[in-house]
C-alpha cells in the first residue's frame, strides 16, 4: 500500500472517493432481469448486487481490481446489526450501570454506537487530540471513537473485569487494526504482534499524540542523537482479544470513565492492498 504524507495532508485530500460495496434495499436484494441489466450496461450503481452473483462474478473482479489500484483500506467496525456494542453482563441483581455522560440520566446496561462502514488507512496524528475528552459516540471520518462512563449502583463495592474482543474479521484486517483505550484519564495502546510475532512499533521525526496520558511511559522513547520518537504497542491479549483488566473496589457511587479508539493504522506493515474491504467486529464487555 503506498503511504501519504499525512503531516501536509489537506481536508479535501481526505475526503477520498468512497465505494460503496453493499447496498441493500428494503425488501431484499433481488429485482428484474431488465434492471439488472440496465445497470450492468450502463455501470450503474448495481455493482453490489452484481457481485454476489455468479453469473457478474468477473465484472466484480475486475471492480475490485480497480479500488485495489487506488491504495484505500475499507472496513466496518459493528457488531451484530451494525454498531459498536458496549455491555454489562449481570449475573443477578443489576449493580452496574453504563452511560454515555457522567450523569446518568437513564440505567443502561447496554450501549451501541454507529458502524463506519467505510474507513481509509490513517495515522495516529489523525486522531483528534481531545478524543477523550468528548462523551458519548464521536467517531472520526475515519476511527471509531466512543467514550461512556460505568457506575455502581449497587451498595456494596464490587470488582469487575472488562474485555475488549474481536468478534469476527475478515482479510485479517485485524492485524492492522490499532486500538486506543483509556480508563480514568491514563491510556494504553493495544496492536496485533508483528509477522515476526514482535511488538510493533511506529517511527516518527515528531512526538506522538497522547503521551502524556500514557500509563506505560516507556513505550514512548526518543532517540536523542537521532531526533526520532518510537512509540511501542501493547500486542493484543490473544487473537480474539484486544485488552482484558480488572477493576477493584468500585464503590458505591462512584463512576468510572472509559474512551475506546479504533481505526486501521496505515503505518503498520501489515496495511496492505490484501486487507482491502476486510471487516471487522467488535465488543466491550464488563463482568461482575
Amino acid at each position: 500500500m503506498q503511504k501519504r504524507d499525512r503531516a501536509n495532508r489537506s481536508n479535501d485530500e481526505r475526503k477520498v472517493k468512497k465505494w460503496n460495496f453493499f447496498v441493500k434495499k428494503k425488501g431484499g436484494m433481488r429485482f428484474a432481469w431488465l434492471e439488472r441489466f440496465h445497470y450492468w450496461w450502463l455501470g450503474g450503481r448495481s455493482i453490489t448486487r452484481s457481485i454476489f452473483r455468479i453469473v457478474a462474478a468477473w465484472q466484480g473482479v475486475a471492480i475490485i481490481s480497480g479500488v485495489l489500484a487506488t491504495g484505500y483500506v475499507m472496513a466496518a467496525f459493528y457488531t451484530g446489526a451494525g454498531e459498536f456494542v458496549i455491555r454489562v453482563d449481570h449475573p443477578g441483581e443489576k449493580k452496574m450501570i453504563l452511560s454515555d455522560t457522567p450523569d446518568f440520566p437513564e440505567e443502561k446496561i447496554t450501549l451501541k454506537g454507529k458502524a463506519i462502514k467505510e474507513a481509509d488507512n490513517i495515522s495516529i496524528f489523525d486522531i483528534d487530540p481531545q478524543v477523550a475528552e468528548i462523551d458519548g459516540e464521536h467517531n472520526g471520518p475515519d476511527y471509531v471513537a466512543y467514550t461512556f462512563y460505568v457506575k455502581n449502583i449497587g451498595y456494596d463495592p464490587i470488582t469487575y473485569n472488562y474485555a475488549l474482543s474481536i468478534r469476527r474479521a475478515t482479510q485479517e484486517i485485524d492485524k492492522a487494526t490499532w486500538v486506543l483505550l483509556y480508563h480514568n484519564g491514563k491510556q494504553q495502546i493495544f496492536a496485533a504482534p508483528s509477522a515476526s510475532g514482535g511488538v510493533e512499533s511506529q517511527y516518527s521525526e515528531y512526538e506522538f499524540p497522547f503521551r502524556k496520558d500514557a500509563r506505560d511511559p516507556q513505550r514512548y522513547q526518543l532517540d536523542e542523537k537521532k531526533g526520532i520518537y518510537q512509540l511501542q504497542a501493547l500486542p493484543f491479549a490473544s487473537s480474539k482479544i484486544v485488552a482484558t483488566a480488572q477493576r477493584d473496589n468500585l464503590q458505591p457511587q462512584e463512576v468510572d470513565k472509559f474512551t475506546v479508539v479504533i481505526w486501521l493504522e496505515g503505518e503498520d506493515p501489515e496495511c496492505g492492498d490484501d486487507i482491502l474491504g476486510g471487516t471487522i467486529e467488535m465488543m466491550m464487555k464488563f463482568r461482575y
